[in-house]
């Protein structure tokens, strides 16, 4: 009986390779960014702020020529993000820690080149017997066909 060395072809690996589209991205990360806000449901929290720790882990479009050339408008500004949270915290008391993170993920997807985002938000200070209590949101940009 013959060896079937079809799956071992040059010419198979070749056709097989036409057919994938590749897609290239790469992450953006903001890790344990702590700041101080007014946040949460109960009336203490309303007049005492707190500390809450972000992290933000977004997928972008990768630049077509890659980044060798350094230009920095080709990169998502990660300087940027921060303080556009900041300016969230500074308009006003978030009854929720969820709907924080989701202004923050769609702040991130105003960049049209994000593909997804997962944005996680804790309260450090609630509890004695526990580091954080928080909620995490992801959201994926699909495409329309």
């Amino acid at each position: 009986m013959a060896t079937d060395n079809t799956l071992l072809s040059k010419d198979w690996v070749l056709e097989t390779r036409i057919k994938e589209e590749l897609v290239s991205t790469y992450q953006v990360n903001i890790k344990n960014l702590m700041l101080e806000m007014s946040i949460g449901v109960h009336p203490h929290e309303k007049k005492q702020k707190q500390r809450v720790i972000i992290n933000l882990e977004m997928s972008l479009e990768y630049p077509q020529n890659g980044f060798s050339d350094a230009i920095y408008r080709k990169v998502a500004c990660y300087e940027t993000l921060i303080n556009e949270i900041k300016t969230i915290i500074a308009q006003g008391h978030i009854i929720l820690v969820e709907t924080f993170a989701e202004k923050i993920a769609d702040l991130s997807l105003l960049d049209k080149r994000v593909l997804d985002v997962r944005v996680n938000v804790e309260k450090i200070d609630v509890f004695d017997d526990c580091d954080s209590v928080g909620a995490t949101i992801n959201k994926i940009r699909r495409k329309k066909i």
